[in-house]
């Protein structure tokens, strides 16, 4: 019996032990810089290359497409340790509707320069500073915003003055605590709860944020435009639980679109002509055509 309770301590405190290093190693992984070179768009990609000074203190840098008789201008948001190509679909069956695009690298992303990554912090100075070009380039002009993931999280954190027109916001978590549990379940079962702690914690002292200044949740209710909440039905990082909760605090007018099967993916890719016509109704219903008064 000894034996056994000896083996069963030891083997206790060594899955703790491996809990503890992965959370150490998760958490650094976590906000470390995703930065990498992008090189040219696409050669069907009307767009140009353009720098942004950010609040954030990093130099963004994008693509802008420039339309002659456009009917608004939309930014498009990548997720965590991704970068402007992955939203060049959109951009590219938004120009065909006679939309102009903003594609940008999040601070410490892509070719953007920046410290650390946020959840959303951060980033959310960047989605400010970005809407402000898009009102520069395109005077009077409507705004939609895509967003996705920390795009999306990054845009319902954005104080932003005025407000852009109209937000898609794709499988936003709802607070960073909730965020981790999520992925630590994921790996390690119920138990990864009890590993959330060891993560969490490293998050303040290592960007000097608080984490109720990474929450979605306490935000989405003072975003001041028309929102479209697009979740994947099987997405355990952004679950729909999540998305439902999100929608519920978010101000009227909303719409909250459940994809059938999706996971944690690119739901443009995903669902391909079903999305582009969601996405381009909500545009049409919510964003005013104003011609640029260039």
């Amino acid at each position: 019996m000894k034996t056994w309770l000896k083996r069963g301590t030891v083997i206790g405190f060594m899955v703790l032990l491996v809990g503890v290093i992965f959370s150490l190693h998760a958490g650094s992984r976590l906000i470390a810089p995703s930065p990498h070179n992008i090189g040219s768009p696409p050669n069907d990609l009307p767009v140009k290359t353009v720098e942004i000074q950010s609040a954030s203190g990093s130099l963004i840098k994008g693509w802008v497409s420039d339309l002659p008789d456009s009917k608004g201008s939309i930014l498009l948001l990548h997720g965590i340790h991704s970068d402007r190509r992955s939203m060049i679909g959109r951009a590219q069956f938004l120009i065909q509707q006679s939309y102009n695009v903003l594609l940008v690298d999040f601070q410490a992303h892509g070719e953007s320069s920046g410290n650390h990554i946020t959840m959303g912090q951060l980033e959310s100075k960047d989605v400010v500073s970005s809407i402000g070009f898009l009102r520069t380039r395109f005077p009077g002009q409507a705004i939609g915003v895509i967003g996705s993931s920390l795009g999306g999280a990054a845009t319902a954190l954005a104080k932003c003055d005025p407000p852009p027109d109209a937000l898609v916001l794709e499988a936003v978590f709802a607070d960073i605590t909730t965020a981790v549990n999520n992925r630590l379940t994921m790996r390690f079962g119920n138990s990864g709860k009890l590993l959330a702690p060891l993560l969490t914690c490293q998050i303040q002292p290592l960007l000097g944020i608080p984490l109720n200044q990474m929450s979605p949740m306490k935000t989405i209710h003072d975003i001041q435009a028309p929102s479209l909440l697009i979740y994947g039905s099987e997405d355990k990082r952004a679950t729909p639980s999540e998305g439902r909760m999100l929608h519920s605090l978010a101000p009227e007018p909303k719409e909250f679109w459940l994809v059938d099967g999706a996971a944690h993916v690119d739901l443009h890719r995903y669902a391909g002509k079903q999305y582009e016509k969601r996405i381009l109704s909500f545009f049409e219903k919510y964003l005013p055509v104003r011609h640029s008064l260039r």
